[in-house]
């Protein structure tokens, strides 16, 4: 296979990362102690002390102590500073001491050259500058700022980019600036350990970048309130160098992970935990990142790739690249335009505006193999005599099918099963027909795989509706115990893999993430059950296995591309199947509809079944009631309950979801924000129960006052006379008598409609979990919501009882104006 290699034009010299390994080795004669000291450690802001020593700081004390360090930093990058051509080493120096390592080399399988050479590598992948952020500045005394030039010493005196014309240094371009010209001396650190250390621990990182992000923020902050445009200015440069420095460790954090999953195996109880990491505040908007979008990509497909968590960095220039040099000569197909004359793309909003999930004009088996003329093609019908006789999961015999009829056998480990988009044409049922050429072209793919059957669901689910359900409950055990799940999309369908190269390997994980077969909800359960051996259908009906691409996506390509390969990382094989003797991972509730809160079914009915068995049922679950009902017993996180998902109307059941996905609104439909469910994996769990949904939250109840009928009593907590027990039972304490009148007004105006109906509101969060327990951590934080919200996302319960509460709904809380205080309770919501 031709490869492709990546080579940054900044990546450092051997000899520099040599330097920076040599100064961070650790001796074992430097000391007499028989322990070894932890080879990479990060500061915390809050914490003071030495190791078994610390001192744990107020919230308030830690922001103090971050802004200082940002003061710091500013004094390197001020104009005035007359070591201002110094500032990248200088920042890079200071920056350098939140991370202290102790390499121990003398441990190790590889030698030091090795160790220097894979990383070299490594850091080569990184892209060469992070996606560029906007610099605005808004004079605060109303006068205009003249456009002053730039300080020279902030650019280098040659392009970083290649083919980039020089300017002038004064003049501000963004891949220019110095501190984007090579990595940190922190981010080639990490880059060392991780080529050094195969079994580092899973997301080693996260709270280092996370400290990132709380320092990148409050550097944002002092930007934005900057009283002159050389203020700002010299703030921006520190918000590039962090930001630069973020994305690095993110992108080096999740190739690691990513790579070492692909080998041991996919877990889904670590899946979110992978990919969840504190967001900058600087982070582009949706409507920046998708300028540069390719426009044969449906906007909809793209959304479920922007908004999953494992595209943290929101760095698609490289998908998009790759995706434009395959498709970009292609109109959308998305929509037609009036008169059905010229394709139009959809808007991005909603599947029911996209007739790639909502059309009807899908013709049943208007699709061919590719050496077939179409025309002349007949179709075979089933034998239902044959598919009858057999108990059990049919699949298409080989053997026994002809020239006119479809003949069945058992599904056994010798089956292929199918896995393909309906809209793409090779729909259909088994008593209307099934094409001949697309039969011989299923047919030569099972024997390349020396199968005896193969699985498709238009031949094999009739249309009664006793067989139909029959076969649907077995499509979980079908795809499960195949020989083989083939993937087949007409957009992978077009990439040459005669021969193979690394480019096209990328072109299929580019198409893939956004592709049809991606984004639906039957193919989702599909290629998931099928995951062990899963492969792709390429042109010319060359196959590939998913694995393989991703393989060498991860050990070759840009390091750009980790997110797209982790954003697909339910279809690879899990840790029990690496094992062979063990039962596949049951998926959770929260997991499964995680994942299909974008992904949705042509038809609506589908939806609670394929619901049910993404979670692993073998039954046909048709309505949501008799979905949440099966649960009794199971704990549900209180974290994935926030969303606005359209709830069961009915006692015992107001809290839970009815559908997995957020409703497919038409055209028509106004603007409104969606709150998609996500897992809430750190938020404390509660219980499901015959009566309905029993949990620790943190609240603020609120009573309707006697007197002003639409007026409220704030209640505190009722022991917060006692310190101890306040510090573990109550968030944001005092707040309630702090509170003004426009924020008593506003919180009014939320829940003056419920005021009318019931005698006590509650404002409920979710608690963030202790780690390594199931208990709230101590003192009580809110565990926030995982999607986008600028502000804390609320769920908002009535009662007239007090003992039990119904669900209303979730609002997002303007940070404008005050919160109330909450206080740690368990709750039962009917």
């Amino acid at each position: 296979m031709a490869d492709l290699s990546v080579q940054s034009p900044w990546a450092l010299s051997t000899a520099q990362v040599s330097a920076i390994l040599d100064r961070d080795i650790y001796h074992p004669t430097e000391t007499g102690s028989g322990s070894l000291p932890i080879e990479l450690r990060f500061m915390r802001f809050g914490e003071i002390g030495e190791a078994g020593k610390y001192e744990l700081l107020s919230m308030a004390k830690t922001k103090a102590r971050i802004a200082q360090w940002c003061q710091n930093a500013f004094a390197l990058l001020d104009p005035q500073n007359r070591d201002l051509g110094s500032h990248l080493e200088r920042l890079d120096a200071m920056f350098s001491t939140l991370v202290t390592c102790s390499f121990q080399i003398h441990k190790r399988k590889l030698a030091k050259d090795d160790i220097v050479g894979k990383a070299c590598v490594l850091l080569a992948r990184l892209p060469s500058h992070p996606p560029e952020l906007s610099f605005q500045y808004e004079s605060k005394n109303g006068k205009s700022d003249p456009d002053s030039p730039w300080p020279v010493e902030y650019s280098c005196a040659s392009p970083t980019v290649a083919g980039e014309i020089k300017g002038p240094r004064d003049r501000y371009t963004w891949t220019n600036l110095r501190v984007l010209s090579r990595p940190s001396t922190n981010v080639v650190r990490i880059a060392l350990y991780l080529v050094m250390e195969p079994s580092a621990a899973f997301t080693l990182t996260s709270d280092y970048s996370d400290t990132i992000v709380s320092i990148l923020n409050t550097v944002t902050d002092f930007c934005q309130s900057s009283a002159t445009k050389a203020d700002a200015r010299s703030w921006f440069i520190l918000q590039a160098f962090l930001w630069a420095a973020w994305q690095q460790t993110v992108m080096l954090q999740m190739w690691y992970d990513a790579t070492r999953q692909l080998n041991v195996g996919y877990s889904f109880e670590r899946h979110n935990h992978l990919i969840s990491r504190e967001i900058p505040s600087v982070m582009p908007g949706r409507e920046i990142v998708e300028r540069s979008r390719p426009t044969y990509m449906c906007k909809w497909a793209f959304e479920l790739l922007r908004s999953d968590l494992s595209s943290v960095t929101q760095d698609f220039r490289r998908l998009f690249e790759i995706y434009e040099l395959h498709f970009g000569d292609r109109e959308p197909r998305c929509n037609l335009a009036d008169g059905r004359c010229r394709p139009r793309l959809c808007d991005g909003k909603a599947p029911g505006n996209c007739q790639r999930f909502v059309s009807e004009g899908v013709q049943i088996q208007a699709a061919h193999d590719f050496e077939c003329p179409g025309s002349a093609c007949g179709s075979l019908i089933w034998d239902e005599q044959s598919y009858r006789s057999i108990k059990g999961a049919r699949a298409v015999c080989l053997e026994a099918t002809d020239e006119q009829y479809i003949r069945y056998r058992p599904v056994t480990s010798e089956t292929m099963a199918v896995s393909h988009v309906w809209s793409h044409g090779q729909g259909g049922r088994p008593e209307t027909g099934f094409n001949k050429c697309l039969h011989r072209r299923y047919t030569a793919l099972a024997r390349c795989f020396d199968c005896t059957s193969y699985w498709m669901d238009t031949p094999c689910i009739p249309t009664n509706d006793e067989l139909r359900d029959e076969a649907i409950g077995q499509i979980n055990s079908n795809f499960i115990n195949s020989k083989i799940t083939l993937l087949v999309d007409r957009d992978l369908m077009e990439i040459d893999i005669h021969p193979l190269t690394l480019q096209a390997e990328e072109a299929i994980l580019a198409t893939l993430v956004v592709c049809d077969w991606n984004v639906r909800a039957w193919t989702l359960l599909e290629g998931m059950r099928g995951r062990l051996k899963l492969h792709i259908l390429c042109k010319d009906n060359r196959v590939i296995a998913l694995v393989d691409v991703l393989s060498d996506v991860l050990s070759k390509s840009s390091l750009a591309l980790v997110s797209p390969c982790l954003a697909i990382q339910h279809y690879t094989p899990t840790q029990n199947q690496h094992s062979q003797f063990l039962e596949e991972e049951p998926v959770t509730t929260e997991q499964a509809t995680c994942l299909l809160n974008h992904r949705h079914a042509t038809k609506d009915r589908d939806v609670t079944m394929i619901w049910s068995l993404v979670c692993g049922s073998n039954k046909v679950v048709k309505t949501a009631a008799d979905f949440w009902r099966s649960t009794v017993g199971q704990p549900l996180a209180t974290g994935f309950l926030v969303s606005s998902a359209p709830r069961i109307k009915g006692r015992g059941l107001s809290w839970a979801p009815s559908r997995p996905n957020l409703l497919p609104p038409t055209a028509g439909t106004p603007d409104g924000k969606q709150y998609p469910a996500f897992d809430g994996q750190n938020s404390v769990a509660g219980r499901i129960v015959a009566e309905g949904f029993r949990a620790e939250w943190l609240i603020c109840p609120i009573r309707r006052s006697k007197a002003l009928p639409m007026w409220f009593s704030l209640y505190t907590y009722a022991d917060a006379n006692s310190g101890f027990d306040a510090y573990y039972k109550i968030y944001n304490g005092g707040a309630n008598s702090k509170m003004d009148l426009r924020s008593l007004l506003k919180l009014r105006s939320v829940i003056a409609p419920l005021l009318k109906q019931y005698r006590w509101v509650g404002l409920l969060l979710p608690a963030l979990r202790e780690r390594l327990s199931s208990g709230a951590a101590s003192p009580p934080q809110p565990f926030l919501y995982q999607g986008e919200a600028k502000g804390p996302l609320l769920v908002v319960v009535a009662s007239n009882k007090e003992d039990e509460w119904e669900w209303q709904f979730v609002h997002e809380w303007d940070i404008t104006f005050q919160l109330p205080e909450f206080s740690l309770e368990e709750l039962l919501i009917v």
